[in-house]
């Protein structure tokens, strides 16, 4: 069986525990920001004492603080607070989508172990230049095929309308985020450059979606769901991707 260098969804795991330390550092550090006023008051407490012990009665008034004074004291460490709770929310749930689109991966990955068997060679996590991230998945048939497949891990239906893929929850139509077919065209292209291979077929995979698609194939992408991605691997190596 063929080696491979990484295993699937590696690299998006990597980044979900980057992101829950990021979180958890928010949280850390916003706790240690409530309890801060209230240890430097006990902290110097002891201190401001002795002072005042040291001064004629009459000056004694300079040492205290107005009531103001120490509510923004307290609001600005509050806020301070709110703030770091607010950045440690928002890299929790980057991270648990990050773990959902892991998840994904690995579900693929479970999928394609078949065809290490049967010869073909899987690479994970392909690092991509251009800006453009990596490649999920980078599968080279024993006849010598190439093919990219970029998972995606969203819910519910994928329809198209006009040039464009659609996510159908219910009865409505929701636009995606960003347009994957255009973005698994262009990781197709940066691995047959970086690479050296004369083509490579493009593949759009949804690990949880149902796809409805019709030919499985829009602006030359391949649109398949989890469960048809092996049979359509199969049927396009016996087949000319072009």
């Amino acid at each position: 069986m063929p080696k491979r260098n990484r295993r699937p969804g590696q690299n998006i795991r990597e980044l979900e525990r980057k992101r829950r330390i990021r979180a958890i550092y928010s949280f850390a550090s916003a706790a240690l920001l409530v309890c801060l006023p209230f240890f430097l008051t006990r902290l110097f407490e002891p201190f401001l004492n002795s002072w005042k012990a040291s001064f004629p009665l009459q000056k004694q008034f300079s040492l205290h603080f107005s009531p103001i004074f120490y509510y923004v004291f307290f609001v600005f460490f509050f806020v301070l607070a709110l703030l770091l709770v607010a950045n440690g929310l928002y890299y929790w749930k980057r991270a648990t989508h990050a773990a959902q689109g892991a998840k994904g991966e690995e579900d693929i990955g479970r999928e394609l172990s078949q065809l290490e068997y049967e010869g073909w060679t899987i690479e994970y996590g392909m690092r991509l230049g251009n800006r453009l991230g990596d490649a999920d998945i980078v599968c080279i048939s024993p006849e010598g095929k190439a093919y990219v497949i970029d998972v995606k891990s969203h819910k519910g239906e994928v329809v198209v309308y006009g040039e464009q893929l659609y996510r159908r929850m219910g009865k409505t139509n929701y636009p995606f985020e960003k347009d994957f077919i255009n973005q698994t065209v262009k990781q197709a292209l940066q691995v047959r450059k970086q690479k050296g291979l004369k083509f490579v077929t493009p593949i759009l995979v949804f690990s949880q979606a149902k796809v409805s698609v019709r030919s499985n194939r829009l602006r030359q992408v391949y649109v398949v769901e989890k469960a048809k991605l092996v049979s359509l691997l199969k049927s396009l190596d016996y087949s000319n991707p072009t």
